[in-house]
Order: C-alpha cells, then sequence, then structure tokens
C-alpha cells in the first residue's frame, strides 16, 4: 500500500507539471475575453489564489456579482502587490478569462483603479490600457535584482534563492527531460490521468518530491550542522538532509523521502529514497556557481520499475538581495 502511495504521489506530479499553476486553464478559458466594470465588494488575500468579488450594475434591476481568481499571495508580494490595492468599495474595471462552467466568475488577469493606474496580475500578459501606469513590479520575478558587488555574494550554497521566470532558472526547468516510462508506468500514467482529471483545483496538499524542488518561490537553505534543512516557500515544504551517516532508509512514510548528504569538495550531493518496498531514489548537487550568483543544481530520479531509463533535470536558483522565504498560509 505504502508503494502505490508514493508512486501515485509522483506520477500525479509528472502528469500536472506539464500544465500551468494548479492548472487553472482547465477551469477557465484562455482564449476568451471579458470585461467588467464594477465596484470591490470582497477580497480573499490567501494561497494558492486570491479571489475577488465585484458588483456590477449595483442597486438596479441588472445587479450582479461576479467572483474572480488571479495569481498567488506569494508572487503578487514579490510584484510589490499588497491587498490595500484591492479594498472593498473601490470602483474598477477588471478584464481576463471567462469560467468554462460559470457565467459569473472569471480568471482576472488586468485590473484598472480609478487613478489610472494598471495591476497586470500575471507575467505572461501585455498592459491592455496603453495610457496607463503600471503598478506590477516584475524585477524580482524575472530576475533583474541582483547583486553586483562580489564581497556581498553568498560565500556557500546555505542562504535564500530565488526563482527566476522565463530562464534556466524557472520553476519549469526540471521538466524539460522526457520521461522514458516502463509499459507499468505508462498504464498507471493513464490510470491517474483518467481518474484525478488533473486536478482542476487548487488545493492545499504539500507537493512530494521532487515536485517540491520545482516550486515557483524562493528555497532556503539552512546549515544545522549534523542535519541540512531545505526550506521551500510553497507549502511551507521542509526536508531534512541527515550528513555524515549511512543512508540506511528507515523506511519513511513521508512524501518528502530519506534523504542522506555528503559533501564532494564543495558541492552538497544528496540521496533520497522512499522505504524499501520503492526502488525509486532521487540523487541531487546543489552546488555554488563560479560568481556566487546562483545556486546550481542537478536532479537524477532513477525507478526501474517505473522508468526505462534515469530522468536528468538541471536549474538554478538566483541571489537576491533582500529575498527572504514568507509563510505560505494556503487555504482554500
Amino acid at each position: 500500500m505504502y508503494k502505490i502511495k508514493i508512486l501515485i504521489s509522483i506520477l500525479v506530479f509528472f502528469i500536472s507539471s506539464a500544465h500551468a499553476h494548479h492548472n487553472w486553464r482547465q477551469i477557465y478559458d484562455v482564449n476568451t475575453d471579458i470585461e467588467i466594470v464594477g465596484t470591490i465588494s470582497s477580497i480573499e488575500w490567501r494561497n494558492p489564489h486570491i479571489r475577488v468579488s465585484f458588483i456590477v450594475d449595483n442597486g438596479t434591476p441588472e445587479q450582479k456579482i461576479y467572483t474572480t481568481e488571479s495569481n498567488s499571495v506569494a508572487a503578487l508580494t514579490r510584484m510589490d502587490l499588497t491587498p490595500e490595492i484591492l479594498a472593498p468599495g473601490t470602483p474598477v474595471r477588471v478584464a481576463g478569462y471567462r469560467s468554462r462552467t460559470s457565467n459569473n466568475d472569471i480568471f482576472m488577469t488586468h485590473l484598472l483603479l480609478p487613478d489610472n493606474k494598471e495591476v497586470e496580475f500575471m507575467l505572461d500578459t501585455q498592459p491592455r490600457w496603453p495610457e496607463a501606469e503600471a503598478l506590477a513590479n516584475t524585477s524580482r520575478v524575472l530576475g533583474s535584482v541582483t547583486e553586483p558587488d562580489f564581497s556581498k555574494r553568498p560565500t556557500s550554497i546555505f542562504g535564500v534563492w530565488s526563482t527566476v521566470f522565463y530562464s534556466e532558472g524557472s520553476h519549469r526547468a526540471l521538466n524539460n527531460d522526457p520521461i522514458h516510462w516502463t509499459q507499468k508506468g505508462l498504464e498507471l500514467n493513464g490510470e491517474l490521468n483518467d481518474s484525478i482529471n488533473l486536478r482542476a483545483d487548487p488545493t492545499c496538499t504539500p507537493k512530494p518530491m521532487p515536485e517540491v524542488m520545482s516550486a515557483p518561490y524562493p528555497i532556503q537553505i539552512i546549515d544545522q550542522g549534523e542535519t541540512i534543512i531545505i526550506h521551500a516557500e510553497e507549502f511551507d515544504s521542509i526536508r531534512e538532509v541527515k550528513m555524515g551517516v549511512p543512508h540506511n532508509d528507515p523506511g519513511t512514510s513521508n512524501i518528502l523521502g530519506y534523504s542522506t548528504g555528503k559533501w564532494i569538495g564543495e558541492t552538497l550531493a544528496v540521496s533520497t529514497t522512499f522505504g524499501s518496498e520503492s526502488g525509486m531514489q532521487i540523487q541531487e548537487t546543489f552546488h555554488l556557481s563560479n560568481d556566487h550568483s546562483r545556486l546550481l543544481y542537478s536532479q537524477v530520479i532513477i525507478d526501474p520499475e517505473m522508468r526505462s531509463m534515469p530522468t536528468v533535470n538541471k536549474k538554478w536558483w538566483q541571489y537576491q538581495p533582500g529575498a527572504f522565504v514568507q509563510p505560505y498560509e494556503c487555504s482554500y
């Protein structure tokens, strides 16, 4: 039973990771466009996606309430956007994608405030109102915040490291190597695809290894001597890497696996397994780049029963002065 649990967790990752974060494109039709004018009536500022309600034609027989979903608090905070810009009672113009199931539900991509300031909630959109002033700051998420002074950059892998979108430091970079499934892997993959329908609804369920390493938000690596902590902001996931001990997996039931590590020069090498009944193992390396501006990462996934050959992935995180791991505080 435990082995099945681990296999399902990992396969759910590889099925869903090819789709958008939380797979909201299954709920909203990105080929549609809707624009409404109304007043903000309520806001839920929380992960995994914020939700805002608007009243249109308030006080008339045509009055209607629209609900909208948009990006995460974790992402919006790094774009210098705060809940104060969405104060109830504010008249706004909203644009986005229509829901596939509800006439009154929208995925909000743009918002125009009364002072002619435009909020772009997503990174892959263009300004909608040319005369408006852009409010979002994308410097961090696009990697423009760097430390020019070499002496102020990290001297080891320990510290906070940030994901940079649309690059080899993207959270999607770990999906680049195609997976070569065995027949059993293909069959289980197909069964899960049919049964879970790619989990179209957002959840607050923590991600398993290796998906946790492809999270779109920062990670922090902490040296605690005999244990190294890898803290991913998304879902506040905590990995413990036991240092300098034999890899004797006690039969862990943790979806993050059992991890041991060793130093090979200045490179941290980590081995992760998932109990004696699972043949899957993950080998990782963490190394500081020569210019001390990036954390270089490699990942090899070996699972003879499910994969006909190992899956090899690489990515990097960027050092950004002032970056931090914030509480995820997910509710849905």
